[in-house]
């Protein structure tokens, strides 16, 4: 078989549990073939299986997308139980054995690609999200919670309960406790306590979106279609079946082997919990995954498509920043301001539409750590950072937002400090550029007052005039400025000059 089609795009993605190659029509956005490998046989959801067992099935996927005439493939993996030097050993390992270089998929950046994916095909998603609609996504390391209103994205919790876990959990109280359902009710909500504040006057009912339930998805989602609707009662119904029922039942109800079976009534306990928490309606299933969340973003990339890929983003470093009492007018000027710059900018940084976003990013949420404490709070924003990984970006990615937090007020980035050491060269100089930029941007607002909303670049050989238009004391910001210039000087060569221009009334 051989199709001629400029447009189509190979999608490869790789799990602990198996392979799946996709290959879609970017122009259409639709799965000209959609494929899985046969499950691995490990049991505890890691790369436990021999390399040259997943290198056989992604060269085998490669001779069909070449059948199909796709010249462009790209191989993608899920990360949640790999760490980074193992992730870069068995990356380098199939490199040699396919030509293929993997992009390893975090936790924050599979729950991006799934909402997107559920934004984009799932039908109706429209008018369902015009009233209260929540995503659980169940994933290998944990489960993830998205809620959407006003056909917007709102926020994103995750739930410390993944496949590997479940399965830990179930086989371990089946050995220990005379009434397991019991055990494991008690245990998963203890998981789900954090979301109780969040929903505890939560009055309106809502639909819930169900995604990656493959168990559920397989029984119940007709061929050729992407979702499946029931109505909460039907669930319930269902839910008292599987709690009550045996495994051998089980198994041939939900046409499973012995190795998943554990996991089902845990994930039916979650689900049921779930349902009650936020009150809803309506189950809707459905079997958009990854992968199609991944054709999105290279539709996009191409122009294909035109979408919004970083609202979510954004918002979820709004929601950070808003959880730690940050001023909003100050964060929102601080980003139109460094915005401006690094737009002006690009002849002498070199640096691309991502690291802008990460800049945008950077100036929402640096000034976090003032909650823990107003002095060192650049260190405290980091601290926070580092724990918290905002949705939609990679961990690398996250880092060089809590590095570029840190150095952002008076700290600067030297090789001989930890946190700057452990980057990569190419790291360190993102991370420096756009610290360098931040803090210009972040001088001028130093009042908190906003005096400064509008400013202009102008280069001239080693010197840049910034002029500031304001018709109020400036005094503050033009301190702070001079302060915080060393280090663009010091990065780009260039020494930058502020100048107040008075604006006419």
């Amino acid at each position: 078989m051989i199709i001629v089609a400029m447009k189509l795009f190979g999608i490869i993605y790789m799990t602990p549990r198996r392979i799946q190659l996709s290959i879609i029509d970017l122009k259409k956005l639709t799965k000209v073939e959609n494929v899985f490998s046969n499950t691995f046989s490990n049991k505890n959801y890691q790369y436990d299986q021999s390399v040259e067992e997943i290198a056989g099935a992604i060269n085998g996927y490669l001779q069909l997308a070449k059948d199909y005439g796709v010249k462009n493939v790209k191989l993608w993996g899920n990360q949640q139980q790999l760490d980074t030097i193992r992730a870069r050993y068995l990356g380098e390992q199939l490199y040699i054995r396919t030509g293929l270089h993997i992009k390893w998929l975090s936790t924050s950046q599979l729950t991006y690609y799934k909402a997107t994916a559920v934004k984009v095909h799932l039908d109706n998603f429209e008018k369902l999200s015009l009233t209260s609609t929540y995503l659980l996504s169940l994933g290998i390391e944990r489960a993830s919670l998205s809620q959407f209103d006003e056909q917007k994205f709102i926020s994103t919790w995750n739930i410390d309960l993944g496949s590997s876990h479940i399965g830990e959990i179930s086989a371990a109280m089946k050995l220990s406790a005379s009434d397991s359902v019991e055990v494991i009710e008690d245990y998963i909500g203890s998981k789900l306590e954090h979301l109780h504040h969040v929903f505890s006057k939560k009055k309106e009912s809502s639909n819930l979106v169900l995604q990656d339930a493959y168990v559920l998805a397989q029984k119940f989602i007709p061929a050729g279609k992407t979702s499946y609707t029931m109505n909460v009662e039907d669930f319930k119904k269902l839910y008292a079946t599987v709690i009550k029922s045996s495994d051998q039942y089980l198994m041939n109800f939900f046409d499973l082997d012995e190795n998943e079976i554990g996991r089902i009534i845990p994930y039916f306990i979650l689900i049921e919990k779930i349902i009650k928490l936020i009150a809803a309606k309506k189950v809707i299933i459905t079997n958009i995954a990854v992968s199609d969340g991944l054709a999105i973003e290279r539709a996009t990339r191409t122009g294909l498509m035109s979408i919004d890929l970083n609202g979510m983003i954004l918002t979820s470093a709004e929601n950070l920043a808003s959880r730690y009492l940050t001023s909003h007018a100050h964060r929102q000027n601080v980003s139109k301001l460094a915005l401006h710059l690094f737009d002006q900018l690009k002849r002498i940084h070199h640096l691309g539409k991502r690291e802008r976003l990460l800049l945008n990013i950077a100036c929402i949420v640096d000034d976090i750590g003032n909650y823990i404490n107003q002095q060192q709070h650049y260190r405290h924003s980091a601290y926070i950072l580092e724990a918290t990984r905002l949705i939609g970006l990679s961990n690398d990615e996250n880092q060089i937002i809590a590095e570029v937090s840190r150095y952002h007020s008076s700290e600067t980035p030297e090789t001989d400090q930890p946190h700057f050491q452990k980057l990569e060269p190419t790291v360190q100089m993102s991370v420096a550029k756009l610290a360098a930029i931040l803090r210009l941007a972040d001088a001028l607002d130093d009042a908190r007052e906003q005096k400064i909303k509008k400013i202009s670049v102008s280069l001239r050989g080693s010197t840049m005039f910034i002029y500031a238009y304001s018709n109020q004391n400036i005094a503050l910001e033009a301190w702070s400025f001079n302060n915080k210039s060393a280090l663009f000087k010091e990065v780009f060569g260039i020494d930058p000059i502020l100048k107040q221009r008075r604006q006419q009334k």
